[in-house]
């Protein structure tokens, strides 16, 4: 071998395999050039940096420190070899070593960007702030966008988060190209919440380079976030094209779960924990689409395993295996424990303001006149579901429940439908009246069940409304109120809500009035044929006081159930396969004579089940998990027979109100 020619080649190829990650191919070209040079101090360097890179910080030392020693004075490297010395004597915490080795690189190569960077990284670790934040000035003002992106790095980690963030929009601005600029910038965008500069960034980083798998991955979560799901899903099939990332292909299952693909969601999913069993949040997105697709049972072993795995996962993700387990047992009708485990919400979800500053109430007798905080921290209709615990907590302690104004008028009702009143007051307040009077203690409304120790579906009384549902007694068509859309943010609103297209059977049913239960008009969400009856600005009483008016209220697994349900009007609900816990099988209750006409659903193998939580409601059920186009076409031709059956009996009727035969 020519001794130059050879060493350099092996050199070179080493240096090459060390930037490009390969640490085999590193080693093997460092050690071949000690097996010919023993003493050559740039092999022994190379081999400190793969010794380094490996985690072997105590070897890297020792290679580090022969390189130094054995190299003459002067020689053009030396800097380098007392900066990874440095690197690994603070990697092993001899951080006053490390400080002399950074300074000692320094003095040798005043003027190498890579040493200044080393020497900020040292310094800031040490606590040597203020040298840190010089080495990052000396870095930036030698160039490269390294050197900025470093200095950003360092700006958000000491809390200038602006400052990092328009260094990085000067950097990605300058050197638009530069993937590595512009992934950062946009993580520190997100950071802020700027997504919509967030999706301009990675828009334009796509129109330079379509194969940026990390730029497809980002984008496409993004649109997921934002409610855009098909294109979130041709995005992220797209990444994992050119990048077949776990996290990204995990995203694309809760994309399609989102679009109700269940059954490609759980394909997706169960491939993905395949490849990376040990991901504890890929677990917890396939055990998620197991429940949603109806395997309840099964879900809640995938919850267990999750909460039993060793090492133990992340707080956030044990966080939510518990509330999901939760929900299971909910599902499986097991109430002591289900509450138990839903109280693992309060860990992820934002802390209401008063959480702040009063204690937590823990189902204690409070002293005269002091009084409970309940709070609200979900949506409008879990808080109709579950305000009627509020009357439960009521009978301990004096309550003051704080709503947002829409609901004010509504929660002012409660008990008033039969006429009962509690041992303890109930004072109806909205958020912008924080300072009441008396207060000792707070809990979130979702939190009243576990709290007062409930064990089981208390018989229904109505507890909502000016006055409980009477039998309509009026001539004409039957009036139906129908709502077929709930919230689009919701994250599985695409399997709950039913297109206005889809219900163009219903306009053919003869006699019958279909009113909507939404505020205002959309007529791009809106069936036709409905009329509408509420005002724009409608509050949720206005809304109670229209129900009043009704023979009947049909709906999705939304605000408008629940509220009918809870003034005791008959309800026929339309749930998904697998959908909420409420309607599992679990809290199915006999029909008996009960207000609410029947009704029943094609392939669901009888007629709809009552319900534990609301006598007057019908369960209507899809009877198997179908592709979003396909799902409620059951349940649709279900209403269109029972509601034809209905007019048929009403008209041989004396037209005072429907019977049930």
């Amino acid at each position: 071998m020519n001794a130059m020619t050879g060493r350099t080649g092996l050199l070179a190829r080493g240096q090459v395999a060390l930037r490009a990650g390969d640490m085999a191919g590193a080693r093997a070209c460092f050690a071949t050039m000690l097996g010919f040079w023993p003493d050559d101090p740039d092999a022994l360097h190379g081999l400190a940096c793969v010794a380094l890179a490996l985690g072997r910080a105590d070897r890297a030392i020792s290679l580090a420190g022969r390189a130094r020693c054995v190299a003459p004075p002067g020689h053009p490297h030396l800097g380098h070899y007392h900066e990874v010395l440095a690197r690994a004597l603070l990697a092993c915490g001899h951080h006053a070593a490390a400080r002399a080795a950074i300074r000692a690189a320094c003095l040798c190569r005043p003027d190498d960007g890579a040493i200044m960077l080393a020497q900020a990284e040292v310094m800031e670790r040490t606590g040597d702030i203020a040298t840190a934040e010089a080495a990052h000035a000396r870095a930036v003002a030698l160039g490269g966008v390294a050197a900025r992106v470093a200095q950003a790095r360092f700006w958000r980690r000491r809390g200038r988060g602006m400052a990092a963030l328009d260094q990085m929009r000067h950097v990605a601005a300058h050197a638009p190209h530069d993937g590595t600029a512009v992934h950062e910038l946009v993580g520190m965008l997100l950071a802020h919440d700027h997504r919509e500069e967030a999706e301009a960034v990675l828009r334009r980083r796509l129109a330079h380079d379509g194969r940026d798998g990390q730029a497809l991955s980002t984008l496409g979560a993004l649109l997921f976030t934002s409610g855009r799901l098909r294109l979130a899903a041709t995005m992220l099939r797209a990444a994992l094209r050119h990048d077949p990332a776990p996290e990204t292909a995990s995203n694309l299952g809760l994309t399609l779960m989102a679009l109700g693909e269940m059954a490609k969601a759980q394909t997706v999913l169960a491939d993905v924990c395949r490849a990376r069993p040990d991901d504890a949040r890929i677990a917890l997105n396939h055990a998620t689409a197991l429940f949603e697709s109806g395997g309840h049972a099964q879900a809640g072993t995938a919850f267990e395993d999750l909460l039993a795995r060793s090492p133990t996962p992340d707080p956030a993700t044990l966080s939510r295996a518990r509330f999901n387990l939760g929900v299971a047992r909910l599902a499986e009708g097991d109430l002591a424990q289900g509450w138990a485990l839903w109280e693992s919400r309060l860990a992820f979800m934002p802390p209401h303001p008063a959480a702040h500053r009063l204690p937590r109430w823990q189902g204690q007798a409070l002293p005269a006149g002091r009084r409970l905080l309940v709070t609200m921290g979900q949506g409008l209709g879990d808080a109709v579901h579950f305000l009627r615990y509020v009357r439960l907590a009521a009978v301990r302690v004096p309550v003051v429940l704080d709503v947002p104004p829409g609901l004010r008028r509504l929660a002012a009702t409660l008990g008033r439908a039969v006429g009962e009143n509690t041992p303890h007051p109930i004072e109806i307040i909205t958020p912008d009246k924080n300072d009441c009077q008396g207060v000792a203690c707070q809990c979130d409304l979702f939190s009243l069940p576990a709290l007062l120790g409930v064990r089981a579906v208390a018989p229904f009384r109505p507890y909502l409304g000016q006055a409980a549902w009477r039998r309509q007694n009026h001539a004409g068509p039957l009036r139906v109120g129908l709502c077929h859309a709930g919230n689009a943010a919701y994250r599985f609103d695409a399997r709950r809500s039913i297109a206005a297209e889809a219900l163009a059977a219903l306009a053919q049913v003869e006699g019958v009035t279909f009113i909507s239960l939404r505020p205002g008009r959309n007529p791009a969400q809106d069936a036709a044929f409905m009329q509408h009856e509420l005002a724009a600005d409608a509050d949720l009483l206005a809304t109670s006081r229209l129900i009043a008016t009704l023979d009947l209220v049909i709906s999705v697994d939304t605000l408008a159930a629940h509220l009918a349900g809870a003034m005791g009007c008959p309800v026929w609900l339309l749930s998904r396969f697998g959908g909420d816990w409420r309607w599992s099988a679990a809290f199915d209750a006999d029909q008996g004579q009960g207000i609410c006409p029947p009704v029943s659903v094609p392939g669901a193998g009888g007629p709809a089940p009552a319900s534990q939580w609301y006598d007057s409601m019908r369960v209507l059920r899809q009877p198997a998990l179908l592709p979003p186009g396909r799902a409620w076409q059951p349940v649709i031709a279900g209403l269109v027979t029972a509601l034809q059956g209905w007019v048929r009996r009403r008209r041989g009727s004396d037209c005072n109100g429907f019977e049930l035969g």
